[in-house]
């Protein structure tokens, strides 16, 4: 069986869109089964953005060094998007392991090296990430200045009756931080309270001070 090594990557660009670590995973595998390839070490970044080539990102400089290092000559990953967002990006890791011998194929079998196949998916990829970046930024322009809708207001600032509590919270909040108490101290005293936030979770002092923005900004 032919030695590989497995790399895995999510990113901020994704959006809906995003197939996370174990959807990856078991797409190479199942791939790697078939083509008998036997993955010998994976390299999972997570949350890291598309702008960022290879040899900048956590687990990508671990995977050149061990590309470089020792005598696997595979990688597999789920599909272009994974070895970078932009044709830069794309293109210096791919262009690495075309000067060294390494061959590098997605989920479906695809040689990502390849003169002709490498660059459409590259390509994809960039067109992809500029589609979800004007996305991402038509939905921002079209809810700027409008009212938040229900699920969306801030803690305390809703005007359904159902979340006095919540009023009653940041009523106390506001009392303890005119009384000299730190966000900290606030925080630590709700949740010696057994206060919870609207999610049952512990206030943490930043959203104690979130809370004190908000509120002087009103």
């Amino acid at each position: 069986m032919t030695r590989c090594y497995l790399y895995l990557r999510t990113s901020g660009d994704d959006g809906k869109e995003k197939a996370g670590l174990p959807v990856q995973r078991e797409a190479c595998q199942q791939f790697a089964a078939r083509a008998e390839f036997e993955i010998e070490k994976e390299f999972p970044d997570d949350g890291v953005t598309g702008k960022l080539p290879m040899h900048a990102r956590p687990q990508g400089k671990l995977l050149i060094a061990a590309l470089l290092g020792d005598g696997v000559k595979t990688v597999l990953c789920y599909d272009a998007k994974r070895i970078g967002r932009t044709q830069p990006a794309f293109w210096s890791f791919i262009g690495m392991c075309r000067d060294n011998g390494i061959t590098v194929l997605d989920a479906s079998g695809t040689d990502l090296g390849g003169s002709v196949m490498g660059g459409v998916n590259g390509m994809l990829a960039e067109m992809d990430r500029d589609a979800t970046v004007s996305r991402l930024a038509a939905g921002k322009k079209q809810w700027r200045g409008q009212r938040r809708v229900d699920g969306r207001w801030p803690f305390g600032e809703h005007p359904s009756h159902e979340h006095d509590a919540e009023r009653a919270i940041v009523a106390r909040i506001r009392q303890m931080h005119a009384d000299g108490a730190s966000s900290y101290a606030i925080a630590k005293q709700l949740n010696a309270d057994g206060t919870r936030t609207r999610y049952g979770c512990e206030f943490k002092t930043q959203t104690v001070q979130n809370i004190l923005e908000r509120r002087r900004g009103l």
